[in-house]
């Protein structure tokens, strides 16, 4: 009989895995573990890594699976799609131990039991934690029924009064119980036949709220860039190695492979999109609009609020649109994907980044930009970048040109 409803186990996972590096199929699998087909599919699809193909020596072209009927074929071809595999899309859904791995030029998949299981804990745990408030609806929850309470007013009355106030009365008392308004010498002896217990500590934490991605999906993307063909694209992402952080977010200029990143202490969609205002109110309207008119970027949660990114809430002028790809679809941003492995060299996994400032940032891409590429005929990111945009603007995002000799791309950069 197929168990239902309950969620896998480390153990269980580690099966996975190794029926996985023995080129199982998810049927088998699941009969393996008395788990439905689709369950299997779903823990793999969810925790799976991905290793793009390397786009300096394996040309995007190669992976399109147009390209046998292509009469022109380029790098920037609008209409690219990369070639679906099979076993890794169908059949098993990873790469794990595939005999073909040496020489498929494929972006790869890999399933490892416990990155998922502890993917899957910080999923469990972070869903459980804090309250849907953020501080600045706490303050203003609070100096609606602060007060009143201290009238001695009961919730149902307050609510009742105060319909824009979008919670249930069990939902304050819970609030009120967490210790969420003592800053307002509000807490359960403020209250009528409440009994006193002990308060935690405030834990505030706003929860995500399902995005609408119509008309910024990457279908949307490719027929705006096919009315578009002149509007340069720019692939945002985010680079971490510690989910506390700090936080990089990066920016590549498809045309130039010139990459930029700015530093955060929250990884948010306010402090992503503040990001923007910043190089808005830095660049005239012209450099702008040459760089960000259309972002493309991936659906983290950092990038949920799309409206942030298209539209600066500071002075109400309009950035840009931004796009979103396929999810689990890395490879339809490669550039980015492909150039964070410079910074992995210069930072690599599992360090601390708490040393990490702007200027240093600043430095690190000035290293990267001045690295000779294959793809640009042996020509710099910088230098294809100044020669279109000129030397002020390259100046205007901190980036200065690395003598060739002098380019280090390893750790001792930023020491």
């Amino acid at each position: 009989m197929i168990e239902k409803g309950k969620q896998l186990t480390l153990s269980q996972r580690i099966i996975i895995e190794e029926m996985l590096n023995q080129r199982h199929r998810k049927y088998e699998i699941a009969n393996e573990l008395d788990k439905t087909q689709s369950t299997i599919a779903r823990e793999i699809n969810r925790h799976k890594i991905i290793k793009p193909h390397n786009i300096y020596k394996t040309s995007n072209m190669f992976n399109c699976k147009y390209f046998a009927n292509c009469k022109i074929c380029t790098d920037k071809c609008r209409i690219y799609q990369p070639i679906s595999c099979k076993d890794r899309d169908r059949n098993i859904g990873a790469c794990n131990n595939c005999p073909k791995l040496k020489t498929c030029n494929l972006d790869k998949y890999f399933y490892h039991a416990k990155e998922a299981q502890k993917k899957y804990e910080y999923t469990l745990t972070d869903s459980r934690q804090g309250v849907n408030l953020n501080t600045s609806e706490l303050i203003e929850l609070a100096h609606i029924i602060c007060p009143l309470i201290k009238k001695g007013q009961s919730i149902y009355t307050i609510l009742n009064n105060h319909p824009e106030i979008n919670l249930c009365e069990k939902t304050i008392y819970n609030y009120i119980e967490l210790g969420l308004f003592k800053d307002w010498d509000v807490t359960n002896l403020t209250l009528k036949r409440k009994v006193r217990r002990r308060l935690p500590k405030k834990k505030l934490k706003k929860r995500k709220e399902p995005m609408n991605y119509n008309g910024r999906t990457y279908t949307d993307y490719l027929e705006y860039k096919i009315q578009n063909p002149n509007i340069t694209t720019t692939e945002m992402d985010t680079v971490y190695n510690n989910q506390s952080g700090p936080y990089i977010q990066t920016f590549i200029f498809e045309n130039t492979e010139f990459m930029i990143g700015l530093l955060h202490k929250e990884k948010t969609s306010d402090s992503m999109s503040e990001g923007l205002n910043m190089l808005q109110d830095k660049l005239t309207t012209q450099e702008y609009e040459q760089l960000f008119s259309v972002l493309l970027t991936d659906r983290g949660t950092e990038f949920i609020k799309a409206q942030q990114f298209e539209i600066n809430i500071h002075t109400g002028e309009v950035k840009g649109k931004i796009f979103y790809c396929d999810p689990m679809q890395a490879s339809q941003k490669p550039h980015v994907e492909n150039n964070h492995n410079f910074i992995r060299e210069i930072l690599p996994n599992g360090k601390d980044w708490s040393h990490l400032t702007q200027e240093k940032l600043d430095l690190m891409f000035s290293h990267i930009n001045s690295t000779p590429r294959e793809n640009l005929g042996g020509k710099t990111p910088y230098e294809v970048f100044t020669f279109i945009y000129g030397k002020e603007l390259a100046n205007k995002l901190n980036i200065q040109r690395i003598e060739k000799d002098e380019v280090t791309t390893n750790p001792h950069l930023l020491k």
